[in-house]
């Protein structure tokens, strides 16, 4: 009785994927809008107290770096560093344009990179 289960759950799994065992999606139908979606209460919070920057932590869909870095220049962001292996960008953008850098194509996500405190933990 569980060989018969056994056999329909790997045809089941088996069937979500290509002949090949990548995913039946073409990669040229995967959307390229950004899926990030800004986070207001912490943009806003961080323009009630003052700062004209925050930093952010972007990922980029593969091969779209060089345009998205160039996308965030224009916005008046200033990459501090990146890493194209992995899609990763670091950026000090104004915080008035944060939310334009989540419309950016070729972003998949932004997140507002908080600073870490540097308070050693106590006993």
């Amino acid at each position: 009785m569980r060989r018969p289960l056994a056999v329909a759950f790997c045809a089941l799994a088996l069937g979500s994927c290509g002949t090949n065992g990548s995913p039946a999606v073409p990669l040229a139908e995967v959307p390229t809008v950004s899926s990030a979606k800004p986070d207001k209460l912490r943009v806003e919070q961080a323009k009630r107290d003052g700062h004209l920057t925050v930093p952010l932590m972007i990922s980029v869909q593969p091969g779209r770096d060089k345009e998205v870095e160039q996308a965030l220049e224009r916005l008046g962001a200033t990459v501090e560093s990146r890493d194209r292996r992995i899609g990763y960008l670091r950026a000090e953008m104004p915080v008035d344009k944060v939310e334009d850098a989540y419309l950016i194509t070729g972003v998949s996500k932004v997140d507002l990179d908080e600073p870490l405190g540097n308070k050693l933990p106590e006993p």
